[in-house]
């Protein structure tokens, strides 16, 4: 939920049911994957800021929920969706830690760039962000597995590696309460 002005902190998940294969979560670390770039591009990366929007979500849920009955139980929109700029690259307000701030869901366009510019640069963000399997790490659920992350620092991602069948199903609980508003680098 980056697109929140005050995006979440800590976060615990805990899934009640989980598909017998398969359903897992992966998680990567923000802070290497911002490391492994080189120190220039690091350096104009923190003077970026990117677009965080939830109103595709929002139209998908809405579109979804007008195919039929059936997917009108599962899609409607909470709220009004909102946008929010945040820094590309966030600075953690306890380590001072440097990390991306992007990823594919909710990041929409890097301010101040072509459309065709951002789209390239975020796309090598992403890529770098999800190949590299050296700072992630993937959760196989199991009966009271509970798992805790920092989402200041950290990506994380459902995968939706299961049949659709009775009985092969995610289902759970998250807390995820807001943390502050994303601290820039400091150019000074």
């Amino acid at each position: 939920m980056t697109y929140e002005k005050q995006p979440p902190g800590l976060t615990a998940l805990f899934l009640y049911d989980s598909p017998t294969s398969g359903g897992d979560t992966a998680f990567v670390d923000q802070r290497a994957a911002y490391n492994r770039l080189s120190p220039s591009f690091r350096s104009y990366l923190e003077t970026l800021t990117v677009i965080h929007s939830a109103h595709e979500q929002a139209n998908f849920s809405r579109e979804r929920g007008a195919e039929s009955s059936e997917a009108r139980a599962y899609a409607h929109v909470r709220r009004e969706p909102v946008k929010n700029e945040h820094p590309l690259v966030r600075v953690h307000p306890v380590t001072g830690d440097k990390a991306l701030f992007v990823n594919r869901v909710f990041s929409r366009q890097i301010v101040g760039l072509k459309i065709e510019e951002s789209a390239a640069l975020l796309e090598f963000l992403y890529n770098t962000i999800e190949r590299a399997a050296d700072f992630q790490v993937r959760v196989r659920w199991r009966p009271r597995t509970v798992v805790l992350w920092d989402n200041r620092i950290t990506a994380h991602s459902a995968l939706v590696d299961f049949d659709n069948v009775p009985g092969s199903r995610r289902h759970g609980a998250r807390i995820t309460p807001q943390a502050e508003v994303p601290i820039p680098v400091s150019r000074s």
